[in-house]
């Protein structure tokens, strides 16, 4: 057996257990949201250019981009790539692939796959944490990926992931209905909220993030060893 059927088979036998423990983390995540909602309140004007850089992708892409041949393709290609990007993280070889406007697109691979790769576009903000990323890198003042561009990057994973989430879409029915009601809204809440708190607080709103959702249960162990 290959190294890649044996990892393929290791993420598919982790499917439920992955499931069932993101529908219990996902109150504690939204617990964190409300957290994080509340410093955003506080404290809006760090802020401001991610939320202007959403709200203008939304608003563009309602009066023009959602019509357009070029918004389209644009949704196909970030959601194909993310298939393949999944598909090579987990050590399978492109043979295919297509992006259009109209019809769709499609990736090829070798191997059976795996339920990671189908999942993917629906919770993996690619282009977002690709910025997020040089932001980390390049954190100098005045450069637009953590703020402005960072919140365009979100709103298209927004509006992509609402868009392409219906009950006749292939890879959810392929994926289960189920499954994506126990999992993907966890998924959702821990890439928004990472990406929110890095835009308003850098490194340190992430670690204020991180503690405000393992805070409830750290407090039920303290009280657990009082008993």
């Amino acid at each position: 057996m290959s190294w890649t059927m044996w990892g393929d088979r290791l993420i598919n036998r982790l499917k439920w257990p992955t499931a069932f423990f993101a529908a219990l983390a996902t109150p504690l995540l939204a617990w964190s949201m409300l957290r994080l909602l509340l410093r955003v309140a506080l404290e809006p004007l760090s802020l401001l250019p991610f939320l202007v850089g959403g709200a203008l992708f939304v608003v563009l892409w309602r009066r023009w981009l959602g019509r357009s041949r070029f918004g389209r393709f644009a949704i196909t290609l970030e959601h194909e790539s993310t298939h393949a990007m999944f598909a090579l993280l987990t050590g399978h070889r492109i043979v295919g692939f297509q992006a259009t406007h109209g019809n769709g697109g499609e990736v090829r691979f070798t191997g059976s796959g795996n339920w990671l790769i189908v999942a993917a576009p629906y919770f993996f903000p690619t282009a977002a944490l690709l910025l997020a990323l040089i932001a980390f890198l390049l954190p100098f003042p005045g450069l637009p990926w953590q703020g402005f561009l960072l919140g365009i990057a979100l709103g298209y994973h927004l509006v992509s992931t609402y868009r392409e989430t219906h009950k006749d879409q292939t890879d959810l029915q392929h994926l289960g209905l189920t499954f994506c009601w126990l999992f993907l809204p966890a998924a959702n809440l821990i890439v928004i909220g990472f990406l929110i708190s890095f835009a308003h607080s850098g490194s340190e709103g992430i670690s204020q993030w991180v503690s405000d959702t393992f805070a409830p249960t750290a407090a039920v162990i303290s009280w657990l060893k009082t008993l």
